[in-house]
């Protein structure tokens, strides 16, 4: 809880110090104060919406993996990405519907966008096959899964080159961690 804490300052050099100002300037120097009360203290701080689609993102993310290693003992690759875009109909659906919706003027932008999220999904679904093909060749799900969760090594160095992004010497550490962490995980 915030509260103003009201003063005397003075409206310019030449006025004494204690002399108090006329009213509507007195709100003008007001100055706001943090509030030490039990109250503000037991309040707990509020979870960012990101980090809580982000949290629900790892949790069906790791169960996919999981249950992507258990399709993998009765299905090839391929048959595994056929029967998971299949499972995506239902979603897409909703999607559609959603879109339709939300829909608002077409644009040259957003025909660029159509064309990325495009690729976007040929590359997702590619990816898919490749890590449905990890773990039919025998890949463990418990060391294919992190390995393949490096990818954003992949993007941050794309970004860099392409994007002209920049990279701090703590982000860097971080990226040879992680080539690190494919070694040992693979060890």
């Amino acid at each position: 809880m915030r509260v103003l804490e009201r003063k005397n300052y003075p409206q310019n050099t030449g006025e004494a110090a204690g002399k108090a100002l006329p009213g509507s300037l007195h709100s003008l120097y007001a100055r706001p104060v943090e509030s030490t009360s039990v109250s503000n203290l037991a309040r707990p701080a509020r979870i960012p919406k990101w980090l809580l689609w982000s949290l629900l993102t790892i949790l069906l993310w790791g169960t996919w993996g999981l249950v992507s290693k258990i399709a993998s003992t009765g299905v090839d690759a391929y048959m595994n990405q056929l029967l998971y875009t299949a499972g995506l109909v239902p979603l897409l659906v909703f999607v559609a519907i959603t879109v339709h919706r939300d829909r608002t003027g077409k644009s040259a932008s957003r025909k660029m966008g159509i064309f990325w999220a495009f690729l976007t999904g040929i590359l997702g679904g590619v990816g898919n096959i490749a890590f449905f093909q990890a773990l039919v060749k025998g890949g463990n799900a418990s060391v294919v899964a992190p390995v393949t969760a490096l990818f954003p090594m992949v993007t941050v160095l794309l970004a860099v080159v392409f994007l002209k992004e920049k990279l701090g010497r703590t982000q860097w550490l971080g990226l040879a961690l992680a080539f690190a962490a494919i070694y040992m995980l693979s060890a």
